[in-house]
This record gives structure tokens, C-alpha cells and sequence, in this order.
């Protein structure tokens, strides 16, 4: 288990984005320049350690509790450096009373927008909720099965994703972050596009999803079974629309790994500036039996606009101007 993003939100805005240290009362977040993003400097320390042979880590509590918000207490790097090399001076009784008093001093001393902390815990819930219907954190390692030789969607993962449109349509946005619930609808729309691609030409298999390679009806002992004539160039036509079909599909998932860029990026502007500072963007990694290469995609520039995906036929019209792309064209056949 790790901290949940809602658990950030509330250790961060109970503490005033201060360290809980008694006399220290350091800001953790470092304003933007004109240059540079805002630096984040906080440490969101256990009191119980995560492991049992750290700080304080000796102690009945499971580990799922150890990441909860609990057992957490908002330090700058000195102070958390502190605590942890003095345990014994620093018990964890101590360590809880020193964060019950911070919060209760911020409390009493900040204006604090309740309606703003609650709308962002509602956020907070909707992008784990995100982060686990997408497997998140192991993005890079599913989608390699369908960028990879294999051209395989995991079966597990391919009903996961089919929850997203919905889920994202029937949520309650508080409005406060527009451009942050456009970033989802964008992905929705994306990942709409790609399950309606991949249904042309799918088939299942054991162990998940392929397509089917319908060019095959066109050779010459199919054709004999069928009571058709050959004809080759019936064959070339076919190979050639399942070739488009296929990097179509790839094109389709690199985008959709833009799109989750592009919600991860609102993440850290609008709710939590370290969002996945330590993961960092999204990879993707497309190869075959040959060799590999790892890829990082996004918007950028014109296309981090309030629409950077504009629907099927406007993307494959506009995918040989992204940053990365595998193939090109337009084929009506997708809206007939």
C-alpha cells in the first residue's frame, strides 16, 4: 500500500502546508517564478516507520495502517532527518501530540476554505478512483503488451478501462478546476475511440484480447473454402487495412497515454503538487522480437488546448503532428 492521494490532501491542508515541528513552522511549498514550477519540500514522515526495522517501526500497527493519515505528520527534510535519528527522544507519542497541536494551531491562527479542502477531498477520491481503474502505476507495463510483439489486451485490464466512460460521466464535479475535469472527459473520449476501434476487428483469447487477422479470409485457400474467387489484390487490400488497423490501435493507446499525462499535469496544478514527482510522466515502451524503445508522450504547445483530442477522424488527420506516432491516413471504413 502507499499514501493515497486523499491522505496527501488532508495531511497538507490540516497542517497549512507548514512543518509540524514545534518552532519550525516552515512553508513546504516554494512559490512558482517565471522560470520554474513550485518546489515542494515537504516530508510526509511516519511516525510508525513503513518498515519494521525503522524509526519507531517496532510496533504492532499493520502496514496497511502505517500509510494512513494517522500515522503520518507533515516535516520539513531537517526536522524529519530529526526524528528519525533520535527516536528515542522522540516517541511516537510525542510525535502524534506534536501534530495534534500544530493542527490545531492552524486552525486557530489561518483562514482556512472548508469548501475548498472538502471539494478537493472529492477530487482526491475520484483520481485514485482513476489511478485503479487504469492501473496506473503500471502503465508502461500493460500497455506494452499491446505496443509489443504480443499486440495483446490483457483481459483484466481491458474490463477495467470499459468502466472509465461511465464512471467519469456520472461523477458529481464540484466545478471548482474546469480544466482538470475537461483533461478527464478528454480521456474519456479517447479511451471511447479506442474501445470502438479495437471492437472492429477484436477476438478473445485466454489470456485476453487480439485482433483478429481477417486478412487471412483473402488467401487463396480461403478463398477455396469459401466458393470465392482469388484475387490478389483483394489479398494486398486487406493486409494493407489490417496494417492500418493495428498501428491505428497503437496510435490510439499512445494517445491515450498522452491523455493521462495531461490529467496527472492538472493533478499537480489544481490538487497536489507532488503528484507522482517521484513515478514522474508516463512511458510507453513499443518494440517487438528485434529490440525495444521507452517513449515519453503529451500535449504540447496548441495542443494543451481545452480539446487536445477531437475526436477519431480529426485524430488520425492530426496524429503525423504529434510527438510521436506510428502511423497516418484516414479510412472511412471507421465511420460507416
Amino acid at each position: 500500500m502507499s499514501i493515497l492521494l486523499k491522505t496527501h490532501k488532508m495531511l497538507w491542508g490540516r497542517s497549512g502546508n507548514m512543518c509540524a515541528f514545534p518552532g519550525c513552522k516552515k512553508i513546504l511549498v516554494i512559490d512558482e517564478t517565471s522560470t520554474d514550477d513550485p518546489s515542494v519540500i515537504g516530508q510526509e514522515a511516519h511516525i510508525i516507520a513503513k518498515e519494521i526495522n525503522g524509526p519507531r517501526g517496532d510496533n504492532p500497527l499493520s502496514f496497511e495502517q502505517r500509510d494512513l493519515y494517522d500515522n503520518l505528520i507533515l516535516l520539513c527534510s531537517v526536522d524529519h532527518k530529526v526524528i528519525d535519528d533520535q527516536v528515542n527522544e522522540y516517541s511516537i507519542e510525542k510525535l502524534h501530540r506534536y501534530k495534534d497541536e500544530h493542527e490545531n494551531w492552524v486552525k486557530g491562527n489561518l483562514t482556512v476554505d472548508k469548501k475548498k479542502i472538502k471539494d478537493d477531498e472529492i477530487y482526491a477520491t475520484y483520481i485514485e478512483k482513476f489511478i485503479s481503474l487504469t492501473d496506473l502505476n503500471n502503465w508502461n507495463n500493460w500497455t506494452s503488451w499491446i505496443l509489443g510483439a504480443g499486440e495483446i489486451f490483457q483481459k483484466e485490464q481491458f474490463e477495467s478501462l470499459k468502466k472509465i466512460p461511465d464512471y467519469i460521466v456520472s461523477r458529481i464535479w464540484p466545478s471548482r478546476y474546469p480544466m482538470l475535469e475537461k483533461a478527464f472527459v478528454n480521456f474519456k473520449n479517447v479511451l471511447n475511440d479506442l474501445m470502438r476501434v479495437y471492437y472492429k476487428h477484436s477476438c478473445e483469447r485466454p489470456d485476453g484480447y487480439s485482433t483478429e487477422r481477417f486478412y487471412k479470409d483473402y488467401y487463396s485457400d480461403a478463398c477455396a473454402r469459401r466458393g470465392i474467387p482469388y484475387d490478389v489484390k483483394e489479398e494486398q487490400l486487406a493486409v494493407q487495412k489490417y496494417n492500418f488497423h493495428m498501428l491505428l490501435l497503437e496510435d490510439l493507446v499512445i494517445e491515450l497515454t498522452r491523455a493521462a499525462n495531461y490529467i496527472c499535469d492538472y493533478v499537480r496544478t489544481d490538487i497536489f503538487e507532488g503528484f507522482r514527482m517521484e513515478e514522474g510522466a508516463l512511458l510507453i515502451t513499443r518494440g517487438d522480437l528485434f529490440g525495444y524503445e521507452t517513449f515519453r508522450v503529451e500535449y504540447r504547445g496548441d495542443e494543451r488546448t481545452q480539446r487536445p483530442y477531437q475526436g477519431l477522424r480529426h485524430f488520425m488527420e492530426q496524429r503525423a503532428s504529434r510527438d510521436f506516432k506510428v502511423g497516418e491516413g484516414v479510412d472511412e471504413d471507421y465511420f460507416t
